[in-house]
């Protein structure tokens, strides 16, 4: 699976952990969306898509449950007309100040 180029979001990310944000970083790993984006905080806030905005609510609630504890990454597969779609989450968490 190859990533979608996305200049826009690659530097909300930048931006986000230079503020010190944690933020959470959903790949679509399967299906017609393959390779899409999104970032969630963990106030609900979202960039990007993955496709389907019903995916995108989806996906966002299971990344703020993540954000919220000490997870470091997530998987899960959700239900989508034309099949399922698998999403992979990482946690971005901004490096401890020094």
């Amino acid at each position: 699976m190859e990533l979608r180029p996305d200049p826009a979001l690659d530097d909300a990310l930048a931006r986000a952990l230079a503020a010190g944000e944690a933020v959470a970083e959903a790949v679509a790993e399967s299906g017609s969306p393959a390779g899409r984006r999104l970032l969630v905080w963990s106030a609900g806030q979202s960039f990007g898509d993955l496709g389907w905005p019903r995916l995108n609510q989806r996906v966002a609630l299971f990344a703020e449950q993540l954000l919220s504890g000490s997870a470091t990454s997530g998987r899960k597969t959700f239900a989508m007309p034309g099949g399922e779609v698998e999403v992979g989450i990482r946690i971005h968490r901004p490096a401890p100040a020094s």
